[in-house]
């Protein structure tokens, strides 16, 4: 059976706040997000889903939710999202109208698997027990089956030491359960609001750029950098190869804001 070609696009950290002239470190976040998604909108060739892969909401708040379900519903294309640290799980779960949590997708020969690594009240990131099962079940379920996962911290290091500090905390149980199997192609995470790379427990890990604005790389401490907004485009193909890249705006945010009180 021949597959054809598949297309993803993942956003990640909106920060979208509970009021549309919300602004986080001077941008408005839902501004920006709007700029980008109408920037993939305008695409000759349309993803078949797009992956929001946490911090939707800048303080969890119902209202952020309703404006980031009312944005991203305008491109009328499917959507899912997973949950970052700054939001609620459960105002999500009480009647917001966001699309649910696919832990699961199967497109085509590929599957697409979600994992949650927000702990409630913390800033770094936890793979629970369930979903370290979660994802050690499917990978062994399906061993032929080419598989990308995405989830909203890091599990390795990005050169950012203040972020360094708020990656999956228990990151080696996750690299023994990808070496004891061969079909993961490529990890794609956000939290770290950079674009960068690198090759770890035998497959790729790629952050991807915020919807608002970006960190600057390679920081010791706390800096925010004039990179655009961006997002991520990725292919998949028949065979089992991936490519991807990041797009971003032409301009960055206008009033950038370095002292931003907490993330």
């Amino acid at each position: 059976m021949t597959f054809p070609l598949r297309r993803l696009i993942q956003i990640t950290d909106p920060h979208v706040g509970p009021a549309r002239d919300y602004r986080l470190a001077g941008v408005e976040t839902l501004e920006t997000l709007r700029q980008v998604l109408a920037e993939i909108g305008s695409s000759p060739a349309l993803p078949e889903i797009i992956c929001a892969t946490g911090d939707i909401a800048a303080d969890g708040s119902a209202a952020a939710y309703r404006l980031f379900t009312q944005q991203i519903q305008f491109l009328e294309l499917p959507y899912q999202w997973l949950p970052g640290n700054h939001d609620d799980k459960q105002v999500i779960r009480e009647g917001i109208t966001a699309t649910p949590y696919w832990p699961l997708l199967e497109l085509g020969a590929w599957r697409v698997l979600s994992l949650d690594t927000a702990v409630p009240g913390a800033v770094g990131g936890r793979l629970a027990g369930e979903e370290l099962d979660f994802l050690a079940h499917q990978l062994e379920r399906e061993p032929e089956a080419p598989t990308v996962v995405f989830m909203h911290h890091p599990p390795v290091p990005v050169g950012c030491a203040w972020l360094d500090a708020q990656r999956v905390a228990n990151a080696a149980e996750l690299e023994a359960i990808l070496r004891r199997h061969h079909n993961v192609r490529a990890l794609f995470t956000g939290h770290v609001h950079q674009e960068f790379q690198a090759h770890w427990a035998g497959t790729e890990v790629y952050t991807t750029p915020a919807t608002c604005f970006q960190f600057r790389p390679q920081s010791a401490d706390f800096a925010i950098d004039r990179q655009p907004p961006g997002y991520r485009w990725i292919e998949l193909h028949p065979d089992g190869r991936l490519v991807t890249g990041c797009r971003y705006l032409e301009q960055p945010p206008l009033h950038l804001d370095q002292r931003l009180a907490r993330y």
